[in-house]
């Protein structure tokens, strides 16, 4: 079978431990060098059960199933009563190529395969993850470090894990007119001397050029990471915030201590209804928790099996208004609130089309904030000194 070889599918075959994650810039060719060793293994070793893996499947029609498809034709294998739905491909010897979108309910959980591989990775959060790439005897990954998250700060120190680096210097087949497209983002970003002219697109370069981890533009809030949280405080809350198909249910833990807030991951995970909920938190009976008002049965029903729980007060611009009492301390997250984190770092203000802020943020990366931002708006509405410190 003839291979286009280029820098970055060398690389990528070279790798050998269990966990192979690849970061790479704009025109690297990881996607498809991914591909090509996907396809590689399924059409050469028999009953091979392949899943590729992304945030979304509308988006994969348009992207990684539009390449495998294109690399497929112009080797001559693709045969069209062998795609069924247009997710899964099955190969004659009985291995099958099959495409997940982690947007549909429960989709991933349980499912064990060969090879997993996880397309741009930093828009799945961990617990989807962890549930396929646990169950696949092996994963790849890739995705643009516009920020770190969870692979940069959990799998990759694992020592299963490979990890390599690569940009657009790595595709030998990637037109000229995209390799001068991205030079020109350090054209625009860096004087001669090094120095930067132009913060946007320095980032640009930082990212997309040269695969180094960014940071979004814009971003609602600053915060640092503790490894734990202090043991007294003025007040400690928990928030909720609902999900179940589309979106995961969220809990955090809220506390205030030596004028900062500190926050720390409870629970994030999709498809759970109120009595998964109520098993997930049970812990946390006799603890104060304040809930997205949204939808008081759930409230309800969570209160009817002992839990002290009742509803955010939401008003005209209760979410900007959440937001300025949030951003008035220092915030403190857990290490290991790896999606709480992933959520601060992707949670931006809105921008309309000529690029200019909105004054609202987006809604997305946003369900474990919402969670802290009902209780230390709750908290901090109802300040009058009765919370005692323990």
């Amino acid at each position: 079978m003839p291979i286009t070889q280029t820098t970055a599918l060398r690389k990528i075959s070279a790798l050998r431990r269990k966990i192979r994650v690849i970061r790479g810039g704009q025109g690297s060719g990881k996607t498809i060098s991914i591909l090509i060793l996907l396809i590689n293994h399924a059409y050469g070793i028999p009953d091979r059960e392949v899943l590729i893996v992304s945030a979304e499947l509308t988006k994969m029609r348009l992207t990684v199933i539009k390449d495998f498809i294109k690399v497929m034709k112009q080797w001559g294998l693709f045969e069209e009563h062998r795609m069924i739905a247009g997710t899964l491909y099955r190969f004659p010897n009985g291995s099958f190529i099959k495409f997940i979108g982690l947007d549909k309910e429960d989709v991933g959980k349980g499912l064990r395969s060969h090879v997993a591989y996880f397309n741009e990775i930093n828009k799945t959060d961990y617990e989807s993850y962890r549930q396929i790439a646990t169950r696949a005897e092996q994963v790849y990954m890739d995705y643009n470090p516009d920020t770190s998250f969870f692979v940069d700060e959990v799998v990759i120190p694992r020592d299963d894990a490979d990890f390599i680096q690569l940009s657009f210097l790595d595709n030998e087949m990637l037109p000229q007119s995209e390799v001068d497209e991205i030079q020109n983002y350090k054209k625009e970003g860096y004087y001669p001397d090094g120095s930067v002219k132009n913060s946007y697109f320095a980032n640009l370069w930082e990212v997309y050029g040269l695969g180094n981890i960014g940071s979004l533009m814009g971003v609602v809030f600053q915060f640092q990471t503790v490894d734990e949280l202090p043991t007294s405080w003025k007040w400690k809350a928990y928030g909720v915030d609902w999900g179940y198909t589309n979106d995961p249910s969220a809990v955090v833990e809220c506390l205030e201590y030596n004028g900062a807030y500190y926050l720390n991951e409870i629970l994030y995970e999709k498809g759970l209804t109120n009595a998964d909920i109520a098993v997930r938190i049970a812990d946390l009976k006799g603890q104060e928790i304040i809930a997205d008002s949204a939808e008081p049965k759930s409230i309800e029903e969570l209160r009817r099996r002992g839990f002290r729980i009742r509803a955010c007060q939401k008003g005209r611009d209760s979410i900007r208004n959440g937001i300025d009492k949030m951003q008035q301390k220092p915030i403190f997250v857990t290490n290991n609130s790896v999606n709480l984190i992933k959520e601060f770092r992707g949670y931006v203000w809105e921008t309309d089309k000529t690029g200019q802020a909105t004054g609202n943020p987006i809604d997305n990366f946003n369900h474990l904030i919402d969670a802290a931002r009902y209780t230390i708006s709750e908290k901090e509405r109802a300040r009058s000194g009765q919370y005692a410190i323990r």
